[in-house]
């Protein structure tokens, strides 16, 4: 079953740790550490399925390249017990593919990397223990924030502390989310959930499952170390192993006697959630608000990882109200994208509406225009999203491609055909792999470029000015109601009088 695990920690030198040490032994890599001049040689570990590096937009070419970018972020700290990296560790789900696992650790790294503004190294591990389930990857990111000019000021908010505390709240809820939506998507009806098994048990209690709550109420058992993780991959047994065992074997007896009670009573099994894996969520929640990036023309665009989950309750409708603010909003985002635009006609008649729906309340003639006038609005939002939406997709086609580029150059210069790393089978395994990932990535990469290109940004430009067009060209309201007549409700067959609002004066 999939299981959740997010651990967080830090590399001090005072503790005689090094970034470039830590980045070597996790990525599988080759590394020199100018300050002390040691090489750190971890090229023929195994376990080591993929390793990328992530950073922001507009970081320096080098924050991409490990041996560069750790050498430089060990540089940038000059006290003898500086912090020098920090490491979010946490699982991978088994039921997805390789595939699947690399796609949803580059959307939790992309997550932390565009909340905290630093640079990463992201190496994705495959299991080493007997039973194949231990999927993971290690987040590796500077504790400074990374901009044009290098590595600035540092992420306090990640230090002790209750912003410390808050933030990992964060992280946890993120990871969590994000890897609920990864396997809704692979269409696998499991979930995760980033609460400890007291808190699930509490708010099983609180709606009156009790069975649930006394099941949830089982042991946790224990995270197995690399101490542990190396004995089990030899096939060794070792003391939290066997304390694993145990505490499992504890769980299935209370599992079982609880089945069996709840069978006597007549009753269900924990709304059928002991057939689940325990501590699953019944439902996948909404994406943490933090998930969102920066649109390059200054619009917030959220980034889709899952669908949306509609409520068991029927929404409300949107009132007339609301939709002119939303339009209005809608106005403030193209504003800030597309300065050029002229939206001051369309957008006097939308407060002149919004002022006489309250002066006068609704009418045909008003509801009419406003949900054209929202419509077009829209539509003209989103015709300049989607340019937005382009361009971010080509320099996120264009990472993954160095990504995928770098680790076959790297994995052919590291692993020659005959080095005594791999048996043949595993490196041609292992060599078609990557290639598969470059191959794809290319393709990637080839169709974002045509969709990013000049001649194709032309034409949405042009289908952007047409629309503003369109809709600066829309008659105002106050023009499409009789000028002497009154004021006729939807609500209402005979309202009195009501003086109608001026109409805005358009230059």
């Amino acid at each position: 079953m999939a299981i959740y695990h997010t651990a967080v920690k830090t590399f001090s030198r005072a503790k005689g740790q090094s970034a470039v040490a830590a980045a070597a032994y996790r990525g599988g890599l080759l590394l020199a550490d100018l300050i002390t001049g040691q090489q750190h040689d971890y090229r023929r570990r195994s376990g080591v399925v993929e390793t990328f590096c992530l950073a922001p937009p507009d970081a320096p070419d080098w924050a991409l390249v490990p041996g560069e970018l750790w050498a430089v972020a060990e540089a940038a700290e000059r006290r003898k017990d500086s912090t020098v990296a920090r490491e979010f560790e946490l699982s991978l789900p088994h039921e997805l593919s390789d595939e699947q696992r690399a796609h949803l650790a580059f959307a939790i790294a992309e997550a932390l990397v565009d909340r905290y503004q630093f640079a990463v190294q992201a190496s994705i591990h495959s299991p080493g223990t007997p039973d194949g389930l231990n999927h993971h990857v290690h987040v590796l990111a500077s504790t400074r924030r990374i901009g044009p000019e290098g590595f600035g000021e540092k992420t306090r908010e990640l230090d002790g502390g209750a912003s410390g505390k808050s933030q990992v709240q964060w992280v946890r809820e993120m990871i969590a989310e994000t890897t609920n939506a990864h396997l809704e998507a692979a269409g696998l009806a499991v979930t995760i959930d980033h609460r400890s098994l007291a808190e699930q048990a509490r708010s099983a209690a609180d709606r009156g499952d009790e069975l649930q709550a006394a099941a949830l109420s089982r042991e946790p058992t224990k995270h197995l170390g690399k101490s542990a993780t190396a004995l089990a991959r030899k096939g060794q047994e070792s003391r939290l192993a066997l304390e694993n065992e145990t505490i499992e074997a504890s769980n299935q007896e209370q599992l079982d006697m609880l089945s069996l009670q709840a069978g006597r009573d007549g009753r269900p099994l924990a709304s059928q959630t002991l057939g689940r894996e325990w501590g699953s969520r019944a439902s996948v929640p909404h994406l943490a608000p933090g998930l969102e990036i920066r649109g390059v023309s200054g619009i917030r665009l959220a980034q889709v990882i899952g669908r949306h989950h509609e409520g068991t309750e029927a929404e409300e409708p949107i009132s007339l109200a609301e939709r002119i603010a939303q339009a209005l909003r809608d106005l403030q985002d193209i504003a800030r994208a597309r300065a050029d635009l002229s939206m001051h006609r369309i957008r006097a008649g939308l407060e002149w509406a919004r002022d006489a729906l309250a002066d006068a309340g609704e009418t045909v003639a008003i509801r009419q225009w406003v949900t054209k006038a929202v419509l077009q609005v829209r539509a003209l939002r989103n015709a300049v999203i989607g340019r937005s939406m382009r361009m971010l997709a080509l320099g996120r086609a264009e990472r993954l491609h160095h990504i995928a580029q770098q680790e076959w150059e790297r994995f052919n210069s590291d692993y020659p055909l005959g080095s005594a790393c791999y048996s043949r089978p595993e490196w041609i395994r292992r060599r078609e792999r990557r290639l598969s990932v470059l191959e794809q990535r290319t393709k990637e990469l080839e169709k974002a470029k045509l969709r990013g290109s000049d001649g194709a940004l032309a034409e949405v430009d042009a289908d952007v000015l047409r629309r503003a067009s369109e809709l600066e060209g829309l008659a105002p309201p106050g023009e499409l109601l009789p000028q002497q007549q009154e004021v006729t409700r939807i609500d209402e067959q005979q309202a009195p009088p009501t003086a109608k609002p001026k109409p805005p004066a358009v230059h």
